[in-house]
């Protein structure tokens, strides 16, 4: 009995420091790299009511940097990005956010290298037509009921999925992208 007890806190004691082990966001993946994205510029304030159209990001940047500095990244290090999904959230103290936006369009982002956006829809029209911000329509009122403004301010959590070029899945790190929503159209 005396000498079982040692190994038990032994292997007890292994068990706690391999459960804690991997806890960073950037071993969230299999993948030799991690991804960032940069947005430089867009359009923060969006009318919705007068000439409506799909919320975009008019600059955007995701780079690949190897988790290890001293590795070397080769091809099979590539990623091919391919789900999108965008998570609002209120930040005007309202707690009805606008619907999650999941879509498919593949983009390519060399090992160690990164791939330029413009132009890109992050959001589609018809969502702007949605709770919450259908209150802020002329027909329903013009204002919020959660806070009683008549715009509603969110933020958008980007973050896109894929594999690199050797089949291991990667993930870019989400990134905020702040707008505010508003009808001078009421």
């Amino acid at each position: 009995m005396k000498r079982i007890t040692p190994v038990f806190a032994t292997l007890a004691l292994a068990l706690v420091v391999w459960s804690c082990g991997g806890s960073s966001t950037l071993d969230n993946t299999e993948a030799a790299v991690f991804l960032t994205t940069t947005v430089s510029d867009w359009k923060r304030n969006v009318e919705i009511c007068v000439d409506p159209t799909d919320v975009r990001i008019i600059s955007m940047e995701i780079t690949s940097e190897a988790k290890n500095p001293a590795a070397s990244l080769g091809a099979e290090q590539d990623v091919n990005l391919t789900r999108w999904v965008i998570r609002p959230y209120r930040t005007d103290g309202g707690t009805t956010a606008s619907p999650e936006w999941t879509y498919d369009h593949a983009v390519f982002v060399p090992a160690g290298g990164s791939a330029s956006l413009g132009d890109y829809v992050i959001y589609p029209l018809e969502y702007l037509s949605e709770i919450p911000l259908a209150y802020l329509l002329p027909e329903n009122g013009g204002f919020d009921p959660e806070t009683g403004n008549s715009n509603i301010r969110q933020s958008f959590d980007l973050q896109i999925f894929g594999q690199t070029v050797s089949g291991k899945n990667v993930a870019t790190i989400p990134v905020p992208i702040a707008f505010n929503f508003y009808c001078l159209g009421q």
